[in-house]
């Protein structure tokens, strides 16, 4: 059977690499995108043979689809394929409109093609027993599900930024959803929505409450999603003799427990879980399609249509709320200042990160703040400017740093361009060159103790004794993920200007009350939220890991640094500067 993938994002790529595993007769045939260079860079990624972003000479190489695109686009793409006599496997959400999952159902139906929701959970063999036991009247009448899914996500995201269906709930609703309309039913009386929002209005975390009104006895659900905020992932089904615990990962469902009143009495499960569980709802898929099964079991048509129709109720709550606060978010935005401009160690897209030629570069550039750059010490002692604690990467080497002289060090050539070659410097090198930047324009340098992985003794002091040598420490900002060197450093020169590093603005902020850094380091996708009032003012310089390196063979997004700035950046530290300045 032909297989074709619509789509070329994160679970479109797990879906190549695992999902038809140990499924005989079945591969994939053809991948669609509109943009066919996001089709072709993937299927050299995941060794597929052919795309397209032709719709008809896709169609006609497959003789069903998994579609992985948008939400948004979720229900045009299953509709066309349905039309064009293709089996359905879509991915969660079906769609954001109960009456569009209901018209999808009748075509398939219409047309005796398998149309499925593909929500792993409800395929996997741990969430069956569960269910099953939950239905047996084992702990009871159920009168409460109670089911969360968090997961901390990077602002420059599609869950983030996409302006129609963004957001935590749109994201993780269907696997929170899917417990409670099985277990209470999808004939609910209400639901509400409280919902903490990121500084661009989206929903970074939802609470949805759903009631359920009964002659005999009410039943309640509660359902928590989240992208900026990180909440126990567990699954509770509460009964009257006793309730089914979850814990995270539940959607996985590896194991639970039923516990009674006697704490004593506990039951406990445990299954096996293959690969990323969409093997399970492939198997189900090919096995409907092969056998002319077109009876849903795992999520009845009545469940994708309820889903669908929560999601729908969301929508209409959460759109003009959102469309709101992202207003008033991108006017105020318009008002701050444009982000200053740090090379990432160095020009590092036109020459090697961290060398010489490098940071030359970046300080020839009219409008450089400041250039950002790493060091480490070799097995004599001495303190070199490279940034992984391998070698491999840049140099392909396989060796650590720590564990080379500064001699065998300086005896590796990095490839540059036209047959040049690069070395690895000193920090002393590094200094002799850009003192003079540093005295007739003012630039800066960032030196990032790498202390957090590889824990160097006394490399604070010796860097900062190598700076004082050179008069240079007012040129020089002190940054690292180790809030104890950055704390060092405070207690070397209380004067000295430093800044802590993290994934997070939350992380940062942490990090700085402990150690009084004078400035914030976070990951360009880690602006979720405003700073405290108590914060207000400070540097928030946010570094962008998404960019290449030089000859590192990634493309280059498209991306405006710039639009951070609403976001509270005030420094950039990017791969290429001269983009920006």
């Amino acid at each position: 059977m032909r297989i074709g993938i619509i789509g070329t994002g994160r679970i479109a790529a797990r879906f190549a690499d695992t999902a038809l595993t140990g499924i005989e007769s079945t591969y994939i045939s053809c991948v669609y995108n509109p943009r066919e260079e996001s089709a072709v860079r993937f299927i050299q990624q995941h060794n597929i043979q052919a795309c397209t972003a032709d719709w008809d000479e896709f169609v006609d190489n497959i003789d069903a689809a998994y579609v992985a695109s948008p939400h948004e686009t979720h229900y045009e793409y299953s509709r066309k394929l349905l039309l064009s006599g293709k089996h359905v496997l879509c991915e969660k959400p079906a769609a954001l409109k109960k009456e569009q999952v209901r018209e999808l159902i009748d075509i398939a139906q219409n047309n005796q093609l398998v149309y499925m929701e593909a929500l792993k959970t409800a395929y996997c063999p741990g969430y069956k027993a569960l269910i099953q036991i939950a239905e047996s009247g084992r702990i009871g009448r159920i009168v409460e599900v109670e089911a969360a899914f968090s997961r901390l996500t990077p602002l420059n995201t599609r869950e983030y930024k996409d302006d129609d269906c963004n957001g935590s709930f749109l994201e993780f609703g269907s696997y929170t959803l899917l417990p409670v309309l099985t277990l209470l039913g999808c004939e609910y009386d209400d639901v509400t929505f409280r919902t903490v929002r990121a500084q661009n209005g989206v929903d970074a975390y939802t609470k949805a409450f759903i009631e359920y009104k009964d002659e005999y006895i009410d039943k309640t659900a509660i359902v928590k999603t989240g992208l900026g905020a990180k909440t126990e992932g567990q699954l509770v089904v509460t009964g009257t003799n006793g309730y089914i615990l979850a814990k995270s990962p539940w959607w996985l469902t590896k194991e639970f427990e039923v516990r009674y009143e006697n704490p004593g009495k506990i039951e406990r499960y445990r299954f096996g879980y293959e690969g990323t569980g969409l093997c399970y709802e492939v198997r189900e898929f090919v096995h409907r399609i092969k056998n002319n099964d077109k009876k849903t079991v795992d999520i009845s048509d009545n469940i994708s249509i309820a889903m669908a129709g929560v999601m729908e109720r969301f929508t209409d709550w959460n759109t003009p709320i959102y469309k709101d606060r992202h207003n008033q978010f991108l006017a105020t935005g318009k008002n701050k200042a444009m982000p200053k401009i740090w090379a990432h160690r160095g020009c590092c897209t036109l020459y090697p990160e961290n060398t010489l030629e490098a940071f030359r570069a970046a300080a020839e550039l009219d409008g450089i703040t400041g250039i950002e750059l790493d060091i480490q010490l070799t097995s004599d002692g001495e303190m070199v400017v490279f940034h992984d604690e391998n070698l491999r990467r840049v140099t392909h080497i396989d060796r650590n740093v720590r564990g080379c002289t500064l001699a065998e060090i300086k005896n590796i050539a990095i490839p540059a361009n036209d047959g040049k070659y690069c070395s690895i410097p000193t920090l002393e090198e590094v200094l002799v060159m850009m003192k003079p930047y540093c005295e007739s324009r003012g630039i800066l340098i960032n030196i990032e103790l790498k202390t957090s992985v590889i824990r160097y003794d006394g490399i604070e002091s010796k860097a900062y004794e190598i700076v004082r040598k050179y008069g240079m420490e007012q040129y020089i900002v002190w940054s690292s993920f180790l809030a104890e060197s950055v704390d060092i450093i405070k207690k070397i020169d209380r004067d000295a200007k430093t800044a802590v590093l993290a994934m997070s603005i939350e992380e940062c902020i942490s990090m700085a009350r402990d150690t009084a850094a004078d400035a914030l380091h976070p990951y360009i996708g880690g602006l979720v939220y405003a700073l405290p009032q108590d914060m207000q003012g400070m540097p928030v310089r946010a570094w962008n890991g998404d960019e290449p390196f030089f000859n590192d063979g990634r493309p280059l997004k498209e991306a405006h640094l710039e639009e951070y700035r609403y976001y509270g950046a005030t420094d950039i530290f990017t791969n290429i500067p001269e983009k920006y300045v």
